[in-house]
């Protein structure tokens, strides 16, 4: 049997190898039964080395006659990829003979390949053969800046349930954004949480991820964001400098500025209208503009701290600022997008100069 797991997500692969593994394999025969094999290659040797060797594996008894499983880990010349280790004639007809064996030559029925792949194009006969007579799954899928929240989300919820944990969802969304998508960094960060609270308490709060997860590193949205709330020039600079590398990241960045400051006019409004009085509503619920009523417990409290910051009338022009900003960002053919978001930035979070005499 045959299983591929392809795909950008690492954790997601390792674990599915590890799935089958436990399940083709009893763990008293992985000693002798159990064979993985570095399968990362950047020149034409390694790979035939690589493909002798679990070829031999493959269709060789186990040491004492039992299941076997060959894991080709990392592999990264697979037919249809483009990869400096299959550059050669011969590297890529060894690529093709060894997956013409696969399926001609079928392993014993005791015996099962575990491949995990950068990537695999679905049009090729090899993936479509694995996906008829074999298992092929795709492990995650390559995310968007403009769509790292909602994924993140969605890859968080099935997370929290296996390590036994629970967060409100203000805490879910606070906690993505530090950590961003990468399901392994989600696992570890959860773990680290897990041990700071100890066997008796399950529920992670905002003060709990201040104090335990970190920012995932390049940066995300989630620092600007923090910059603006706590209306910190040099955390601009610090944030800006983080995400300059990717380009594709500014507009979908403007989008979570623009959406930031909508929030914070929205309670400031609220606060000059006495709508809200020490964290609690004073105004009907089904009334409430939806900016206002997604606003509650620990998210509300840090929404009026950061309000608080400023004027309404200079969250207002805050506002008018991020939206030329966006146009800016669409019509501007700029080499760096970072150019036109880092001065605009500054000049909301900035500070009114106080008149002299």
């Amino acid at each position: 049997m045959i299983y591929l797991f392809t795909g950008p997500d690492e954790y997601l692969k390792t674990e599915g190898a590890k799935a089958v593994i436990n399940k083709c394999l009893p763990a008293s025969e992985r000693d002798f039964g159990l064979e993985t094999i570095d399968a990362r290659c950047d020149k034409c040797d390694d790979v035939l080395s690589v493909l002798n060797r679990a070829e031999e594996s493959l269709y060789t008894d186990s040491f004492f006659g039992g299941g076997k499983v060959i894991w080709l880990r990392d592999v990264n010349f697979l037919p249809g990829v483009k990869s400096r280790a299959v550059e050669s004639q011969t590297a890529k007809e060894t690529v093709a003979a060894f997956c013409e064996t696969l399926q001609q030559h079928p392993a014993p029925a005791t015996h099962h390949l575990v491949i995990t792949a950068d990537s695999c194009p679905q049009n090729t006969k090899f993936a479509k053969w694995v996906k008829s007579d074999g298992v092929l799954e795709i492990c995650g899928e390559e995310v968007r800046s403009s769509n790292l929240e909602k994924v993140a989300l969605e890859r968080l919820g099935p997370l929290l349930t296996k390590c036994g944990l629970q967060m409100a969802r203000p805490v879910q969304t606070a906690f993505v954004q530090r950590v961003g998508a990468d399901t392994r960094t989600l696992v570890s960060e959860l773990e680290k949480l897990k041990t700071y609270l100890g066997a008796e308490n399950t529920t992670v709060t905002a003060a709990d991820l201040d104090a335990v997860t970190s920012v995932a590193v390049g940066g995300e949205p989630f620092d600007l964001v923090a910059a603006i709330q706590n209306r910190s020039p040099l955390q601009v600079s610090k944030a800006v400098e983080k995400l300059r590398s990717d380009k594709n990241a500014a507009f979908p960045t403007a989008v979570v500025i623009l959406n930031t400051l909508n929030d914070l006019c929205a309670i400031a409004d609220a606060l000059e209208r006495h709508w809200l009085v020490n964290g609690q509503w004073k105004f009907p619920h089904e009334q409430m503009p939806q900016r206002l009523a997604r606003q509650t417990g620990w998210l509300l409290n840090k929404t009026v701290e950061a309000a608080k910051r400023y004027t309404l009338n200079e969250l207002r022009a805050a506002r008018h600022y991020a939206v030329e900003m966006r146009f800016k960002l669409v019509d501007s053919t700029a080499q760096d997008p970072w150019a036109i978001v880092e001065p605009v930035l500054l000049r909301i979070v900035a500070r009114p100069r106080r008149a002299t005499r």
